[in-house]
């Protein structure tokens, strides 16, 4: 079994989605910020390219985050650089990649 295979047998064996577990502050660089949004576990490569390929709607703002890059997933995190203004924004969309993903894996809620 490839190492792709495998790590997608293990996202898909316990069948939970992934979600955000915390949100803190990697860096800032003038009035740009990078957020890190833990996850709570690491994700597949099939998640993590969903995840990021997930069109949104049309943003509104300054032009940095308007024409903006999006963001990325390394490992169990995400992390984006976004105008510090936008910080709500970039939370918003974020959940919205996150639940698009979780839906095309096929991963659901944990039952508690």
């Amino acid at each position: 079994m490839t190492a792709v295979r495998a790590e997608r047998a293990d996202m898909a064996a316990d069948g939970n989605e992934i979600t955000i577990t915390g949100c803190s502050t990697f860096k800032e660089i003038g009035d740009r910020i990078e957020l890190e949004w833990q996850l709570s576990g690491k994700p597949s490569l099939e998640w993590a390219e969903i995840f990021e390929m997930t069109a949104v709607s049309d943003r509104r703002g300054v032009l940095e985050w308007v024409k903006g890059g999006s963001p990325d997933v390394i490992g169990a995190a995400i992390r984006w650089f976004v105008p510090t203004s936008h910080t709500d924004d970039a939370g918003a969309e974020v959940l919205y990649r996150l639940a698009v993903a979780n839906e095309r894996c096929g991963l659901t809620s944990v039952q508690t």
